[in-house]
């Protein structure tokens, strides 16, 4: 990993880039195997007049929550800048109630 500003930021190599896709009403769980962390910095989905909305669980405890009416076509998105941190064992869980299917960014790299 190299060093940059006292900041150890993993290499294009390091890292495993994840897409994690859920449809209406599904809940994707992903183990974070042993020795990596899993880093989600955004989530996404698709909405045409709909409701829309998602649940991030860390091991069953909800760490971010959107939910609202939206009327746009246009996907709509949530970046979180410092990303949501899972450790090796943790246990991702992205419940997704909207119409259209709902995506999770991130990466996993080595702990």
């Amino acid at each position: 990993m190299a060093k940059k500003d006292d900041c150890y930021c993993p290499e294009p190599s390091e890292l495993r880039v994840f897409r994690l896709g859920a449809e209406m009403g599904d809940h994707l769980t992903y183990t974070v195997p042993a020795g990596k962390v899993l880093i989600i910095n955004a989530w996404m989905t698709g909405v045409m007049n709909s409701t829309l909305g998602y649940k991030i669980l860390r091991n069953s405890e909800v760490v971010a929550e959107r939910a609202q009416y939206s009327s746009t076509p246009e996907p709509v998105t949530q970046v979180f800048p410092t990303g949501i941190a899972f450790l090796a064992g943790d246990t991702f869980t992205l419940e997704s109630y909207s119409s259209k299917p709902t995506f999770a960014y991130g990466y996993e790299r080595d702990a």
